[in-house]
């Protein structure tokens, strides 16, 4: 998985809090991906990564957008949960929730201003 995810360390044997934020994620998916589940659930998957990390991470076919779809080819069902826009660029559909309830869905081609307006229960159309 380290050479799969392109996880830069010098060894196997090196604390992951050590690593580079990025890295660090990259541990994380390679742990999430290591026993092919069923449904890969992703929190959050750029918190607390610095700014450059987190575009590797987010375009790169060699990491996340690449290794969550080719997950999702296989079959895997792939839910990510996060509040930051650029998590969600990937995703089929977007279900906008608020105190436990799903408020608006949206599908695939959405816009950065539908989803803002979804969240903050803005009508685009009044």
């Amino acid at each position: 998985m380290t050479e799969k995810l392109a996880i830069k360390t010098p060894g196997p044997d090196l604390p992951v809090s050590s690593l580079s934020g990025g890295n660090q994620q990259k541990v994380v998916m390679a742990r999430a991906l290591a026993d092919d589940p069923r449904l890969l659930v992703l929190i959050n998957p750029t918190a607390g990564v610095d700014v450059r990390s987190k575009e590797f991470l987010l375009r790169s076919k060699e990491f996340l957008l690449g290794k969550v779809e080719e997950t999702a080819r296989t079959g895997t069902g792939v839910l990510i949960a996060s509040d930051e826009l650029d998590d969600l660029l990937m995703c089929d559909r977007i279900l906008v929730m608020f105190q436990g309830r799903v408020t608006t869905g949206i599908a695939r081609g959405w816009h950065d201003h539908d989803l803002v307006a979804a969240t903050e229960a803005v009508d685009l159309n009044a």
